[in-house]
């Protein structure tokens, strides 16, 4: 009987496992509903029609995200996420019937990876589609790369203050079977003819440090861009066409760190500090080497805002750049701003001039008040100051820089934002933001008829659920 007793407990603990192992997995369903509405004024910073253009009274743009979460343990999920494409509103299926061209909103995967542990360890692999982003104490995302791409990332930490993570991602692979441009295949790709197959590779070293009060991860990137990235063109006057040289290589590396220091709190500490520069044969004026430095002084002690001062700086091109490449740091693709305006930083959609893709060379010092707490529950207030000035030699301007978001030291800009934030319900949160730019573009510089003054009116809701 005793025998008997301990077969059927082994076998109701073998039915349970299996149960167990086939059991459905867990699907959590997350996402937002985003609609806003936006007054710019002087955007392009021009007087000329041209650097007007795309300046309307009044837009009203929406976007939505669905994503799934799919977990089958704790070692194992999947995640599935979708992205509607930004549409204005009598546009691209906003319109009336019949009203515009006929093109529908459109949505994109915009997540589509595996996360798991490696049995049995605390190795972690992440394979697919997701956000690749250096780590960046100050500005929100890293000035060199924050943006999705197909990739594999394995981490796995050392010691209890000591990680280590590796990976390699596809920036991007165009295979356009073009061997010179007297190939009329209409599979013409944005770098233009006569690039055949041409790729960018990443590969990433980081090791994450965390100590009682203090944290940095130091990195190391390195990009191949593939022989095909650049070619080198001469014309054959006898067949009247372009000969393509192949041989051009291009490669790039970055190295940094960020850092965080709580250890005086309620005064926090945080900097970064990056190197970068790109090399490509047969092209010295295509090549750049610069690098960017910031330090941001939090204080946590008031317990109805928190402030924070900062001085960001990078490197600008010299006067040479035109022939000698330049000496600012190369960016990959960028998601960095301090403010909420002219580089970035706008919290709902659409509503800044750069929207983080930022042209190097630059220095800001700038001070932020941010989640003041207001007369009613769940009404917030932030604001920030803030001043740049170029460092670019002026001889750049039109060159290795763009007018409206590159500066030279010639230029300089102010700006002042109130943003607010009011928490209808947990999930629903109505924004307000009011922006404000003085700058002073050298017309000298540019060769144009500037204006200076820049406004911003934008509002709008987000449900987040």
């Amino acid at each position: 009987m005793k025998r008997l007793t301990l077969l059927a407990a082994a076998l109701v603990m073998v039915l349970g496992m299996a149960v167990s192992a086939s059991a459905a997995p867990e699907v959590s369903i997350s996402g937002n509903l985003l609609i806003n509405a936006i007054w710019e004024s002087n955007w392009g910073f021009g007087k000329d029609r041209a650097d007007h253009v795309g300046d309307k009274a009044m837009e009203i743009r929406q976007r939505a995200d669905l994503y799934f979460t799919v977990t089958a343990n704790e070692n194992l999920k999947g995640v599935l996420g979708f992205r509607s494409v930004k549409s204005n509103w009598g546009q691209g299926g906003f319109e009336l019937d019949g009203a515009g061209s006929g093109t529908r909103n459109t949505i994109d995967i915009r997540d589509a990876y595996i996360d798991y542990n490696w049995p049995g360890t605390d190795v972690n692999v992440k394979a697919g589609l997701y956000t690749v982003a250096l780590p960046q104490a100050v500005g929100g995302a890293s000035m060199i790369i924050a943006e999705r791409a197909g990739a594999v990332m394995v981490s796995t930490p050392v010691t209890d203050n000591v990680s280590v993570l590796a990976g390699y991602t596809r920036l991007f692979d165009v295979d356009n079977n073009k061997k010179d441009n007297s190939d009329t295949d209409s599979n013409e790709n944005t770098l233009g003819a006569g690039f055949d197959d041409a790729y960018a590779d990443g590969w990433l070293l980081a090791v994450p440090l965390s100590f009682e009060g203090v944290s940095a991860t130091p990195y190391f990137l390195y990009a191949d861009y593939g022989k095909n990235f650049l070619h080198a063109a001469s014309y054959d006057a006898e067949d009247a066409s372009f000969e393509y040289d192949s041989d051009t290589d291009a490669h790039s590396y970055w190295v940094g760190t960020d850092f965080k220091m709580s250890i005086f709190d309620p005064f926090i500490v945080r900097a970064d500090l990056a190197f970068g520069k790109t090399d490509v044969d047969d092209y010295d004026n295509a090549e750049t080497s610069g690098w960017m430095f910031d330090a941001a002084l939090d204080y946590t002690g008031f317990d109805f805002m928190t402030v924070t001062g900062y001085f960001v700086y990078t490197s600008g091109d010299d006067s040479d750049v035109k022939t000698d490449g330049g000496n600012s740091m190369p960016v990959l693709n960028s998601d960095w701003a301090v403010g909420s305006f002219f580089f970035g930083g706008g919290s709902i959609t659409s509503d800044d001039i750069n929207g983080g893709d930022i042209e190097t060379g630059f220095w800001v010092l700038g001070l932020d008040l941010a989640d003041i707490q207001s007369f009613a529950d769940g009404l917030t207030h932030t604001v920030h100051v803030l001043y740049a000035k170029g460092t670019n030699d002026e001889k750049a301007a039109n060159v290795s820089k763009t007018y409206g978001i590159g500066l030279t030291d010639q230029d300089s800009l102010w700006e002042v934002d109130f943003n607010t934030d009011y928490q209808i319900y947990d999930e629903l949160t109505l924004y307000t933001q009011l922006g404000y730019i003085n700058s002073d573009f050298d017309e000298d510089v540019w060769g144009k008829d500037v204006d200076d003054d820049a406004w911003k009116v934008a509002t709008g809701v987000v449900y987040k659920f």
